[in-house]
This record gives C-alpha cells, sequence and structure tokens, in this order.
C-alpha cells in the first residue's frame, strides 16, 4: 500500500509539474498584417531573422498587386513594424504566390520562390538585392518551363559554401499540363548570370515538397511526400531520399521508405543533429487516426532505421506537423495546424515540444494551445527560435479575427 502510495503521488507530482509548465508558456500577436492585404496577405512560408534581430517572410497573396510580396519586420520598443520590401506583379516577366521561406546571404540580399510565374508559369527562383536608396531590386533567376520543374513555392533554398543554391519543385499535372518534380541546382557565374542543373527528376508524382539540407560531407537529404514502393491508396506513401555529391554528377539514392504505419507522406523540412541523425515529421499514418508521426532515422550497417518518437491525432492531440526545430537542450518543437478536441472536435492548433527522456524514449506536450474556434486561428508555418534563444516565432494563416494574416510569438 505505501509503494501503491507513494507511485501515486509520483504521478500527480509529474502531471502538476507538466500542468505547470504547460501554463507559464505564453502567447503574443507581435504584428498583425493589414486587412486589405497592402502589406501581404497569407504568410505560409515562415520567417527568418538576420544578427540585428529583424525578420523576413513571403506572403502568398496581397502586396501592390496582390500577387504576393516579401516583407521586413523590425521592433523598437517592443512593437513591430512594416516594410513591405517587393510586391510581385504576376505574368510572364515576374512571379506570383511566394510561399517559403526565405534565404538570406552575407551580403543582404534574400532569396526565395514563387509558385507561378515566368513565360510558362511554372514558377521562379527570385534575388532581392538593397540598392543605394533604401529599396529593393529583383532579379530572376530562373523560370521554370515544366521539364526542369515546377510549383517550386513550398521548399526554401540552401546554399553551399560557393554560393550555389539548391531546391527542388513539387511537379503537377492538371488539365493535361505536366510539370515534373526536381531537385536543381542554382550556380552563379562570373558576368552575373546564373547556370541551371536538374540533379534528379521525380517526374509527374513523387512531390518533393520539402527542401533539401546538408551534411557534413555536402551530400543532400530530402524527401518525396508520394514516392515510394509502398502503397497509399494507390499512391506511394512518401520516401526519404539523399543525393551524393561526386565529382562530375550526383547519385541519388533512396534510404527510407514509409509503409502508413511507420507514417505517410513527409511533407515537412528535415533537420540533423550533429550524429548525423535525420529528424522529420510526415502528414499521415501512423496510427488509425491518420495524424502523421515525428520520427528520427539513423544509419546503421545495414541501412537507414527509423524511430518514432510521436504519433500524432489522437483526440486532444495535434495533426499535420510541421518541420521540427531544436532547442539548445536538444529538444524538438513544433507546430500543428488542425488539432481535435475530444470534446467537440472544433479544429484549433498546438505549439509541441517532444523531450527525449533517458530511457531513450520521448514524451510529447503541448506548450501552446491556440483558442477553440472554428475558423481558426492556425498556425501555418515552421518556427524558428528569436536570435536569443527564448521564444519561437511563426505565422499564422487568414481566419476571422485576422483576415490576412499575423505573426505570433511563443515562450516555452
Amino acid at each position: 500500500m505505501k509503494k501503491l502510495m507513494l507511485h501515486v503521488l509520483a504521478q500527480a507530482v509529474f502531471v502538476l509539474a507538466a500542468f505547470c509548465s504547460m501554463q507559464a508558456s505564453s502567447e503574443q500577436t507581435i504584428f498583425t498584417f493589414p486587412v486589405d492585404g497592402s502589406g501581404g496577405n497569407t504568410p505560409t512560408g515562415g520567417l527568418i531573422s538576420d544578427a540585428a534581430g529583424n525578420l523576413y517572410g513571403s506572403a502568398a497573396a496581397g502586396g501592390a498587386y496582390q500577387c504576393g510580396a516579401v516583407f521586413k519586420l523590425s521592433s523598437k520598443s517592443g512593437t513591430w513594424t512594416e516594410d513591405l520590401l517587393y510586391s510581385f506583379k504576376c505574368g510572364p516577366d515576374d512571379g506570383w504566390g511566394p510561399e517559403s521561406a526565405l534565404f538570406l546571404d552575407s551580403k543582404g540580399n534574400l532569396y526565395g520562390t514563387t509558385a507561378g510565374g515566368g513565360p510558362s508559369d511554372n514558377g521562379t527562383v527570385f534575388r532581392l538585392s538593397p540598392d543605394s536608396t533604401g529599396g529593393w531590386t529583383e532579379t530572376i533567376l530562373h523560370a521554370f518551363t515544366g521539364t526542369d520543374g515546377g510549383l517550386p513555392n513550398l521548399s526554401p533554398l540552401v546554399a553551399d559554401a560557393s554560393g550555389n543554391l539548391y531546391g527542388v519543385t513539387q511537379g503537377y499535372c492538371y488539365r493535361g499540363t505536366c510539370a515534373n518534380g526536381t531537385v536543381f541546382e542554382l550556380s552563379p557565374h562570373r558576368n552575373g548570370s546564373w547556370g541551371f542543373k536538374v540533379l534528379h527528376s521525380f517526374g509527374h508524382t513523387g512531390q518533393p515538397d520539402a527542401g533539401v539540407i546538408f551534411d557534413k560531407a555536402g551530400n543532400l537529404y530530402g524527401s518525396a511526400v508520394f514516392a515510394g514502393p509502398k502503397d497509399c491508396s494507390g499512391i506511394g506513401c512518401g520516401t526519404i531520399y539523399k543525393l551524393s555529391r561526386g565529382a562530375k554528377s550526383w547519385k541519388f539514392t533512396t534510404i527510407f521508405a514509409f509503409d502508413y504505419t511507420d507514417g505517410a507522406y513527409p511533407m515537412g523540412n528535415l533537420i540533423m543533429d550533429s550524429g548525423g541523425n535525420l529528424y522529420g515529421t510526415t502528414n499521415g499514418g501512423g496510427s488509425t487516426w491518420n495524424g502523421g508521426v515525428a520520427f528520427m532515422l539513423y544509419e546503421t550497417s545495414t541501412g537507414w532505421k527509423e524511430k518514432i518518437l510521436h504519433v500524432f491525432g489522437e483526440p486532444g492531440d495535434d495533426s499535420g506537423p510541421s518541420s521540427l526545430v531544436f532547442d539548445a537542450s536538444g529538444n524538438l518543437f513544433g507546430s500543428a495546424p488542425v488539432s481535435t478536441n475530444a470534446q467537440d472536435y472544433q479544429e484549433n492548433g498546438f505549439v509541441f515540444k517532444l523531450v527525449h527522456q533517458a530511457d531513450g524514449s520521448w514524451s510529447e506536450s503541448v506548450v501552446y494551445r491556440f483558442p477553440q474556434a472554428v475558423t481558426g486561428p492556425f498556425p501555418n508555418s515552421d518556427l524558428i527560435w528569436n536570435p536569443a534563444g527564448t521564444a519561437l516565432l511563426g505565422t499564422i494563416g487568414p481566419y476571422s479575427a485576422d483576415p490576412s494574416g499575423a505573426v505570433y510569438e511563443v515562450t516555452p
């Protein structure tokens, strides 16, 4: 009886500590986009920050021409203000629909992609450069034709030490028109032009939504949503792939294929720890709830193996988790745009935390639950840490209270 009482007491202390921890978290909306969309609308791409703590992002719609925009947010005395850096014009000479996070180089140039635009309307890769007047000048680095890719809108670009850019296109088939899903490389030339190369083509299927990341040896890793040999309702359940850098070419290898029970449809970006292990999420599979999983892949002498860190989707839990981000202690954080309340099944969103336990398991807790509402708010981007590493920043899609979207900050 004494042991039982001690066990119950220990459990109560654990639950109380978890509750207090969740209660200690706070959230605030630090910026709300103008209702008319003039400062951008639907900031789905997430944020990046510079050394001074300024935030940069893209909005898929809105701006001066309602074709999307790139913005900068600066804080002074706790108040955030927006500078609209560029408004896309649509049409064959510009892009429309920027939906991915931006990349900032050491010279202060911003790089990104658009869903459409260009002569074939298959999307573009662009650069924004600050000029001497305080404005920004856009340069289209590449316009996709369909054969070399289409819909590069969801994946952020990455760069190597030589300044080459890498990214992916989703690919699609719509009303008889198709474009390939690809992994591509853009290389700067001395004359200011850029060379373009397809490193791998998935064809019209596969759909690599997420971007690629580097390992220490310069190899690339990424995920493909509908690729793979395992069947998920007539399509592949998704794969994780590796592109190995060679002297003259890149070698493509599928290192893991999901089978639904261990996850399905990996849409988020991968991250890698110092030991070379990969971490990510899937938007489906993992259980009968089909809420997705958080997973780790580790390499063994017989290939890559998966460890499921958490299964999402049960009532009261999140579904469709975002990409993951580490904190300084090795814990993982992410957000989910759709969650289910066990009592009335209204939808809202979560910011969650995964903690690595001493026995090797991982435990999930809710860091912040967005207000219960049928029409939102829904966190719709990957999270980043503020420069101090004390708070998580993300974006909220348009909903009733913020019809153009907002930027939020959660302090765990």
